[in-house]
């Protein structure tokens, strides 16, 4: 009868055993599997730079309405899911540096990707000038040798941080504001404009990464400023960034006013990185009950049962 009663008990010790192993065994293989770093599916996956920006013409007359104007931006930022791969990235990219002069949509609410291939400063004044169009309506210092002459200066330039989500003090979302005015044999002198903004990590080369739609100022007003808000998504590492801005007069390839971290401290050593490195930290909570046993503690448990129940067979 002892007999019988302990094949029975190791029997039972036995399929306890069997089940913690297989138990222990399914929880080592999921945590392997959650362990593998997000950064390399990132990596595979994305292109090596993009970012989403959206461009707002300021005309509000109040803080309200051109608060109201950057929440929408934001808004449109967030819905932009970034590119998957580089062919997506490559067809949603900008195909076209110069912008068609329209008049209409003051506050041009589109997403622009840039991504793939970025280009330079130098890369996008050459393409500029290879287009064949006049140089520009401020070259001349005769106003009577252009029909049209306009000279051209950039007020102010300002820049805000906005989404820092692992609080290390380096932001993936920001914006650069700047007001372009204009002098011309008229009062309150028109003008359509665009202007491309690049990016310099710690002094290094300009690379572009937005082109603004066509936007018109008047004189020197102060309610024609625009906006230009980015989400860098990936190949931003975190490090400090200049910001730099060249304007160009719509049916002109020459820039007609510029201003960068060398003229305003707002656009120097802006601590950004792209989302992919800008994660909220993770929460790890372990729960503990007096009333159970864990894996790992009938995994023991198994073990020392086999162990004792091989001790008494011998």
């Amino acid at each position: 009868m002892n007999t019988l009663n302990k094949q029975g008990m190791a029997a039972t010790v036995n399929g306890h055993f069997i089940k913690a192993t297989a138990i222990a065994a399914l929880f080592l293989a999921s945590s392997a599997v959650s362990a593998q770093p997000r950064e390399l599916e990132s990596s595979q996956s994305l292109t090596p730079f993009t970012a989403a920006s959206v461009g707002i013409a300021k005309k509000a007359e109040n803080s309200e309405q051109a608060a109201e104007q950057e929440q929408q931006a934001l808004a449109l930022l967030q819905q932009a899911a970034p590119a998957k791969n580089v062919t997506e990235a490559a067809a949603a990219a900008v195909k076209s540096l110069a912008p068609v002069l329209s008049a209409k949509s003051p506050t041009a609410n589109r997403v622009q990707l840039m991504g793939a291939s970025p280009m330079t400063r130098e890369q996008v004044t050459a393409k500029h000038a290879s287009q064949g169009m006049p140089s520009s309506s401020a070259t001349s210092e005769d106003p009577y040798r252009a029909p049209v002459y306009h000279s051209f200066s950039i007020f102010d330039a300002s820049s805000r941080l906005f989404e820092d989500f692992d609080y290390d003090g380096f932001y993936q979302t920001f914006s650069v504001t700047f007001d372009v005015d204009v002098n011309g044999a008229y009062l309150n002198e028109r003008a359509d404009l665009f202007a491309e903004l690049y990016l310099s990590r710690n002094g290094g080369p300009w690379v572009h990464y937005y082109t603004t739609d066509v936007f018109t100022i008047y004189g020197d007003s102060t309610q024609d400023d625009y906006e230009v808000l980015t989400t860098l998504y990936t190949g931003y590492a975190t490090d400090h960034y200049d910001v730099l801005i060249d304007v160009y007069e719509v049916g002109y390839s020459d820039i007609v006013a510029t201003i960068s971290a060398d003229e305003t401290d707002s656009l120097y050593a802006l601590p950004l990185e792209s989302s992919d490195r800008d994660r909220e930290p993770e929460v790890i909570v372990v729960e503990e009950s007096g009333g159970s046993l864990s894996v790992w503690g009938l995994l023991f448990l198994g073990l020392c049962a086999g162990l004792r129940m091989n001790r008494t067979r011998a």
